[in-house]
């Protein structure tokens, strides 16, 4: 393609960063694929086989003709039930099923839930460090990231005058996790009552 022609991508996409998490991991892929001695820190990827009980059930869900359709858009109804019990379960939260959307992994989702809700210039209140994906997605789907730095001595953790310190006429969004990733820091309730409210 000569320089004068266009590019086969958008400019949207063409805007965006690679991955520094995979960017990270293949340089030591490369590494230890050259023999030195490394310890990776990049993807999050086991070391270790799948336990069999759920290779068994992945063979026995294959098997199954019933799978082997298209699913419900939000996800099989049996797994947003069981996303319910492990959430009611594990954090103690209640949810309904119909709060319940499965995707096939987190940049997915994190990336259709940008896109469905901002415009063009609405900004996303971003408290930082974050996961290197989330900027990506935002500026993706037409929104602004607005960072909020926390460091070690909040615990990683932004306060509520940091994030109304951040809020102007154009924020449409907070991007809220607890447990941070990537500092795995958690939000205690009280602080996510204020931080709600």
């Amino acid at each position: 393609m000569g320089a004068s022609e266009k590019s086969r991508v958008s400019k949207r996409i063409a805007a965006i960063a690679e991955s520094a998490t995979l960017a990270v991991d293949s340089k030591a892929k490369a590494l230890k694929a050259a023999g030195k001695p490394v310890i990776g820190f990049g993807a999050g990827e086991p070391d270790f086989p799948t336990p069999e009980y759920i290779v068994n059930a992945a063979i026995e869900a294959a098997k199954n003709p019933a799978n082997h359709r298209y699913t419900p858009t939000p996800g099989l109804p049996d797994l947003r039930e069981a996303i319910v019990n492990k959430t009611k379960r594990d954090s103690n939260y209640e949810i309904t099923v119909d709060q319940v959307l499965v995707t096939n992994g987190g940049k997915q989702s994190v990336y259709q839930s940008f896109a469905s809700i901002l415009d063009p210039g609405d900004e996303v209140i971003l408290p930082s460090p974050f996961w290197t994906t989330y900027p990506e997605c935002i500026k993706l789907a037409g929104g602004v990231s607005v960072e909020v730095f926390a460091d070690e001595s909040q615990n990683y953790l932004v306060s509520v005058a940091q994030l109304e310190k951040a809020l102007t006429p154009k924020t449409k969004v907070l991007l809220f996790c607890s447990p941070s990733n990537p500092t795995g820091s958690v939000y205690s309730p009280e602080q996510v009552k204020e931080i709600g409210q």
